[in-house]
């Protein structure tokens, strides 16, 4: 793993303020991290996620909160056109359905179309999930749907509860979609199935959860399930909030790399595919060194965002729950095709709702996107959160 400074005051706030983290090991390449000004993309928004489309625009998929017994979030959608300079909220009329309403599960397929998919998948009968999805053809700016998609999992419970306590009787896909050489689709998904009885530490009418992964041979409209991701119980929440990236680059070239919450303080989960997802290794807790003797700790955090940047390097973000009085939201990196993790890099430091996207906006070049706020610790349910952004430089030696 990369060994890098240890973390001062004084070079956290150098950091934040913009000067370069140099992350290197004698074995790997150095990395040369700067971080660019933080800036306002969205009040009150306390959800985001990410899309970055191959014409420029930049997408934020928000959500602003749950009403009181809601069945689904408050919305919020904004769009840059200039590079992230200037944000737009994007706001649909309802012939659009309850959208785009998504926690990531977007994908710019090779012949241009984007297809954005809703994250409730409801049950309709006979262990049958349905739920809509959207599409544009010209980067964003106008978009079509909702059209129906649908799977069906016969080992799926359907009377389960949220960690509200309220019941539903859903699946989540969310985070990633990603288009296969041949044109098919792969989704990850996350929910209960009737095996899964063990409860959760916080939510005790919440059992804990499994991610696994969906196919689609048609562009979308009907999925098949392949494969448990991971179903063991651990840590407070077992498995959930998954996020796939395919690697393009040698020798791991297309190896499924997925991350997986846990729980709300504590390490996220990884493991891996080299068969398109029909097997997995067995899912493991990442730990990064931060010591130059050698000292290790968890990568602890919640709802991972995944991509490979276009020279290799893999980029995870996340952010720390408030149960986990380590405020803040972070980057790590691989440049081994994560088989290890290291340069890990706080880009805020206040109490966060933890959420967090990141995507490569141009070589070298990512945007990422966290929440803040003023709130303590100890209070900061119906505080106000904000979603802020920032460019963060980084160098490969």
């Amino acid at each position: 793993m990369h060994k890098r400074t240890e973390w001062t005051r004084r070079a956290f706030a150098a950091t934040l303020a913009g000067a370069p983290l140099i992350a290197a090991d004698a074995a790997k390449p150095s990395l040369r991290i700067e971080l660019g000004p933080e800036q306002l993309v969205a009040a009150g928004v306390p959800w985001p996620y990410l899309f970055q489309a191959r014409e420029g625009t930049t997408v934020l998929f928000g959500h602003i909160g749950w009403p009181p017994g809601g069945k689904y979030p408050i919305l919020y959608t904004a769009r840059s056109f200039d590079g992230r300079q200037t944000w737009q909220e994007w706001k649909l009329n309802q012939q659009y359905g309850r959208g785009p309403i998504t926690e990531g599960s977007s994908v710019q397929l090779r012949d241009g179309r984007i297809l954005l998919f809703d994250v409730h998948a409801e049950h309709v009968g006979n262990k049958r999930f349905e739920a809509g999805y959207w599409s544009s053809k010209d980067g964003f700016r106008t978009l079509e749907g909702p059209h129906k998609y649908s799977f069906v999992l016969p080992d799926a419970e359907i009377h389960s509860y949220d960690d509200r306590g309220e019941p539903i009787s859903r699946m989540y896909v969310r985070r990633s979609v990603i288009e296969l050489q041949n044109g098919d689709l792969l989704a990850t998904a996350y929910g209960h199935f009737e095996s899964d009885k063990m409860a959760t530490e916080y939510a005790p009418k919440m059992m804990k959860m499994r991610s696994f992964l969906l196919r689609s041979r048609d562009g979308g409209n009907h999925w098949d399930y392949v494969s448990t991701i991971a179903s063991d119980p651990v840590e407070q929440e077992g498995f959930c909030e998954p996020v796939l990236a395919r690697l393009k680059h040698a020798p791991r070239a297309g190896r499924l790399v997925c991350q997986m919450r846990t729980g709300r303080e504590n390490p996220v989960y990884q493991c891996e595919s080299d068969d398109e997802g029909r097997t997995w290794t067995r899912a493991y807790p990442l730990q990064w060194t931060y010591s130059r003797f050698g000292r290790s700790r968890p990568i602890a955090g919640a709802d991972p965002d995944l991509i490979e940047m276009r020279d290799g390097t893999l980029v995870m973000s996340f952010g720390h729950k408030p149960d986990y009085r380590e405020h803040g939201n972070y980057l790590a990196f691989s440049t081994d095709h994560g088989q290890s993790w290291g340069a890990v890099t706080p880009v805020s430091h206040t109490v966060t709702m933890a959420y967090t996207g990141v995507r490569e906006v141009a070589p070298g070049e990512l945007f990422v996107v966290y929440t803040t706020s003023n709130a303590p610790a100890d209070n900061y349910r119906g505080a106000r959160f904000n979603t802020m952004g920032r460019s963060v430089f980084l160098r490969r030696g």
